[in-house]
């Protein structure tokens, strides 16, 4: 039964998606909607577009985002997602089971957070991908910026190193862990997928669009590591094309899901309940003490000086409510998926204070530009003394 809304997702009208054609966050949210048969037209960002149309209303400079026919705007893939779910029949990506849609969200959010250091590591270390990917940006997300289009990818390229990688914990040390996370996924996904068309049966669930992220535009797509894909894991590369070209609208009966019963399984329930976990309420007490940084120390090795990030402070506050939500027997059954490995254990309960700026939709922020906005505008050759930046706000 379809949940009253005063949107028609489904419809004629499409929703306009701002993505990337190699952003991590780009492919997840696409192949959501081509999923979910959301029509949509894409814009592939450039810098004027991010400062003319993504900033000027929401003021990040980040994509994916979503406007809506009615000009209100949606961010974050994971309450985007949530968002339109609600406003989209039911049968949707998230699981009826409580147990199996609470392991699936966490696996997402995992995926979110977790998995993307050493999709950055795979990317942007090896020769042939950075070369590669330097080029893409530079012709394609930074054509317009006025500097050289190779010295641009060069940049952004060295800047994501400095920033993600060298800059929040890739050392000597913990290289060859980074290194390798993308090898063991591939592994524990293999053996899933071998069995299964979908990561937990025979229809998408948000798990699978959590796992895309990483997957589809950086190891599936990327030179280096879509070689060792094709090679090591040709089911998971598979499944990379069956996600995209999956439609919720074609199937007749909705299959019970297996869900988390596959040993392949075991991996990530390892991997979460003593790295990520750990590293979420480590990152947690750290913006709570006002730390920059802090050290996250795992079984095999210390990450030093990792970046204290508000956003995964909201990250952790979702999973604690979820959690909290479920029944006594219900959180016995989480547990025992984790009972392996001493358990899985969320801390503290903590208000990030980001759950009013991620409810969605917002509204339009479109305002007179700062005087940096307008110097970056000019030198980008957009026109910034347009009537729509003058407008006052509504209030």
């Amino acid at each position: 039964m379809t949940q009253p809304s005063s949107y028609d997702l489904q419809g004629t009208e499409p929703l306009t998606a701002y993505v990337a054609d190699m952003s991590y966050f780009s492919g997840k949210l696409e192949a959501y909607l081509r999923y979910r048969e959301i029509p949509y037209e894409r814009r592939l960002v450039t810098v004027q577009t991010l400062l003319h149309e993504v900033y000027r209303h929401t003021r990040m400079m980040k994509v994916p985002v979503v406007r809506l026919p009615d000009g209100r705007w949606l961010k974050d893939t994971t309450p985007m997602i949530q968002w339109l779910e609600r406003h989209l029949p039911d049968v949707g990506v998230f699981p009826a089971d409580p147990v199996t849609r609470f392991l699936a969200l966490l696996i997402e959010d995992y995926a979110d957070e977790w998995c993307w250091r050493a999709a950055l590591y795979w990317r942007w270390c090896f020769p042939e991908s950075r070369r590669h990917l330097s080029f893409r940006i530079g012709h394609e997300v930074l054509a317009d910026w006025p500097v050289p289009k190779a010295i641009a990818g060069w940049y952004y390229g060295s800047r994501q190193i400095r920033t993600y990688l060298t800059g929040d914990g890739l050392t000597k040390k913990t290289e060859p862990f980074i290194r390798s996370h993308y090898l063991d996924l591939l592994r524990a996904m293999e053996s899933i997928l071998s069995d299964r068309p979908f990561l937990l049966g025979d229809r998408p669930t948000i798990a699978d669009f959590g796992l895309y992220g990483p997957m589809f535009r950086h190891y599936g797509l990327d030179p280096t590591p879509a070689r060792v894909m094709r090679n090591e894991a040709p089911a998971v590369y598979a499944w990379l094309s069956r996600v995209w070209a999956a439609r919720s609208g074609t199937a007749s009966a909705v299959p019970e899901l297996p869900g988390f019963d596959h040993p392949g399984w075991t991996y990530f329930m390892r991997d979460i309940a003593t790295n990520y976990a750990p590293f979420l309420i480590r990152n947690a007490e750290a913006w709570r003490s006002g730390a920059a940084r802090f050290d996250h120390e795992t079984e095999a090795v210390t990450y030093p000086k990792l970046k204290t990030v508000h956003y995964r402070v909201y990250c952790l506050q979702m999973l604690q409510e979820a959690y909290a939500a479920l029944s006594e027997d219900e959180q016995a059954q989480v547990q025992s998926h984790f009972e392996p490995f001493g358990g899985i254990t969320l801390g503290e309960h903590v208000e990030s204070g980001l759950v009013g700026e991620l409810t969605l939709p917002i509204e339009p922020k479109a305002a007179p530009p700062s005087f940096f906005e307008r110097m970056v505008l000019t030198a980008t050759g957009t026109p910034w003394d347009l009537p729509q930046w003058v407008k006052p706000r509504e209030k």
